[in-house]
């Protein structure tokens, strides 16, 4: 997606607004020779900042320790379904969850 093209599709971002997103790399477009194109991800990524900063006032301060704590959360979800796929695929999911069961028992 142009620049053009997600500005339409996310209402209350303006132009300096994009570039302040992109100058502080809180999204990454990759560059082409028609300029920046913006994936899916950054749509999203620009939606919700948008979001905490319209309607949840947060500042351009806090933005980056938010985003941060989310791109953590992502990581680690996607680490634990890469886990739990690989338990499972080794027969072991089952014997995990027991083996947690009983700990939390004893706690």
């Amino acid at each position: 997606m142009s620049e053009a093209e997600i500005l339409t599709r996310i209402a209350g971002l303006t132009p300096d607004r994009l570039t302040l997103c992109v100058t502080r790399a809180w999204v990454r477009p990759r560059l082409s020779d028609a300029g920046q194109v913006f994936d899916d991800t950054d749509l999203a990524r620009l939606r919700l900042i948008v979001e905490l900063s319209e309607d949840m006032a947060v500042s351009d301060e806090t933005m980056p320790l938010i985003l941060n704590l989310l791109d953590e959360v992502t990581t680690l979800r996607r680490r634990m379904r890469s886990l739990d796929a690989a338990l499972g695929a080794e027969g072991l999911r089952e014997r995990l969850r027991m083996r947690l069961l009983a700990m939390h028992e004893q706690a």
